[in-house]
């Protein structure tokens, strides 16, 4: 097993773990298996001699590597005094990676074990002791306990980690050309505008396929069910299709009845469906339904990549095609029936500003929190149900122009530059620019543009003031900064409750209207704690 000792491993997935686990008092082993190469904790000089010193490593190394091949793995003492805790990453079953969490307790210290630990790593016994005291329980050890945070410390850190990287390959795309993103919206003023469903279904299909590196698109209605005229039993096929299209449409259907309406399986692999093997490349396969009856399928597949990884299909991808099946599936219902149309594009925003704050982890859920409390505000004012409607979509859709800030300024930690600053200026900018084509998001544009004027005019993007500024932007600016405090960011935990509210007052006619800023202040804030902690529970526990 090679053990790197090099700078590697105080940069990336592992520093950060390390530095997330300290609070539990424990340093970390990190193992990918595909590479076998051992990752040494992230420490001090003093701490990391010992730590990777050959009398402690190699006892490591042969439980970590024994760990590979157990279904099972639990918590074990190295040495009187000194545990070893286990964290296995998996992916469809196959073991991705080992974390593995190294802790003490004070009676180590006085072993002569922990003598013979530190004469081979050349330290001084009171130097080790101190080296590894941030690594010490003073008392005794609850091993169940502290294994549980261990393991919800290392899947929160992974799923960050692996949405960010999701969203770092979706956001180069995005910040090329803008065009992934603003085809959502082209697609949903599609649904507005045309008509024949025969044509809305090829059409859409042939502004997605340029976008994505699949080869192909395929839309396939059944015979029976509730079904629109001009789609009953269609198959439409967009792109390369690599075998004969009708021995597809039948693998389709065979694969449907196989499976049923309840247990469509979204990712389809070559030897687990008709229809993979046939085209021989895995197959996303979303539902249409119309209500909860499933009406028809959407797919693609024969993703274009010069090397397997590259090949394999992203969460990503997979999230825009849910978005796109969903759209057909309303549209499938009634052309004319607004509210099902309105309903389908509110949740391709969801889904797109979802994305959006995935970018950086700590910011999971702002949008939709920032919605509901600029929702609630304008209850509070008073304004009539479509105002507050607007007002919510409006605060879904205010950071949009974010997909043009680079990933690493957004989730920097610690003090922008001046230059960092002036990207994340752009923001408002960037999503007035995107949606401002959208006829149904016109009248949300000036909170989109504007929600981060100040009262005192030293805001941005225009430096307007007072009531020159939009009331969409004043009541996003409050809903805005209250979640932003409320929130932990890379670079502080989250306010206290009563320190945000202060602050809110506080600033009453200097960063806020003087007249919103009292009724903020009043509102219920329980439902936005409830989504609060389901917001974090996604950050935790989402596969």
């Amino acid at each position: 097993m090679n053990i790197l000792q090099g700078p590697g491993y105080q940069t990336g997935y592992t520093k950060a773990l390390a530095e997330r686990c300290e609070v539990l008092r424990l340093a970390c082993w990190y193992l990918p298996a595909s590479t076998n190469d051992l990752n040494p904790p992230a420490a001090d000089d003093s701490a990391a001699k010992l730590l990777t010193s050959s009398a402690l490593r190699d006892r490591v190394s042969q439980h970590i590597e024994s760990w590979l091949s157990q279904e099972e793995t639990s918590a074990v003492e190295i040495e009187a005094g000194c545990w070893l805790l286990p964290v296995v990453l998996r992916k469809r079953r196959r073991v991705t990676a080992i974390v593995a969490g190294i802790t003490f307790g004070a009676g180590v210290f006085d072993s002569a074990w922990f003598a013979d630990l530190c004469q081979a790593a050349q330290i001084d016994p009171q130097q080790g002791r101190e080296a590894l005291a941030k690594y010490t329980w003073p008392g005794n050890v609850d091993l169940n306990l502290l294994t549980g945070a261990f393991e919800k410390a290392v899947e929160d850190h992974t799923q960050a980690e692996s949405s960010a990287a999701i969203m770092d390959d979706f956001s180069e795309q995005l910040l090329e050309t803008y065009e992934q993103t603003n085809l959502l919206f082209r697609l949903a003023r599609y649904m507005n505008s045309l008509e024949d469903p025969k044509e809305l279904i090829p059409t859409c299909c042939s502004q997605i396929l340029p976008i994505f590196p699949f080869r192909w698109i395929a839309v396939k209605f059944w015979e029976q069910g509730h079904q629109v005229k001009g789609l009953t039993g269609r198959q439409f096929v967009t792109g390369e299709l690599p075998c004969d299209s009708d021995e597809f449409e039948k693998a389709v259907i065979q694969q449907f009845s196989m499976n049923g309406e309840g247990d469509w399986t979204r990712l389809i692999e070559p030897g687990n469906g008709r229809v993979a093997d046939l085209v021989g490349s895995e197959v996303i396969v979303e539902t249409i339904k119309h209500d909860t009856e499933v009406v028809g399928v959407l797919m693609t597949g024969n993703k274009r990549g010069s090397c397997p990884m590259e090949s394999d299909v992203t969460s990503g991808e997979m999230l825009f095609f849910e978005a796109a099946s969903n759209m057909i599936g309303v549209f499938h219902e009634n052309i004319a029936r607004f509210e099902d149309l309105k309903d389908m594009f509110k949740g391709t925003l969801r889904a797109l500003t979802a994305a959006i704050d995935a970018k950086d982890p700590y910011t999971r859920g702002h949008s939709e929190r920032v919605a509901y409390l600029a929702a609630r505000l304008a209850e509070k004012m008073g304004l009539d149900k479509p105002e507050v409607e607007r007002v919510h979509t409006t605060g879904l859709v205010h950071d949009v122009g974010k997909i043009g800030v680079p990933g690493h300024v957004l989730s920097k930690p610690g003090r922008l530059t001046d230059e960092e600053f002036g990207l994340i200026k752009r923001h408002p900018s960037i999503g007035y620019e995107i949606l401002k084509d959208i006829p149904a998001l016109e009248t949300m544009l000036p909170g989109v543009l504007h929600h981060h004027e100040r009262w005192d005019g030293r805001g941005y993007p225009h430096g307007l003031a007072g009531e020159d500024i939009p009331m969409l932007g004043r009541i996003l600016a409050l809903a805005d900064t209250f979640d932003a405090m409320s929130s932990t960011r890379s670079y502080r935990p989250a306010l206290p409750r009563e320190t945000v509210l202060n602050e809110i007052r506080d600033c009453a006619g200097t960063q806020f209207d003087p007249k919103l800023a009292p009724l903020f202040v009043e509102l219920d804030l329980s439902e936005y704690d409830r989504l609060v902690e389901a917001h974090r529970s996604l950050s935790v526990f989402a596969a």
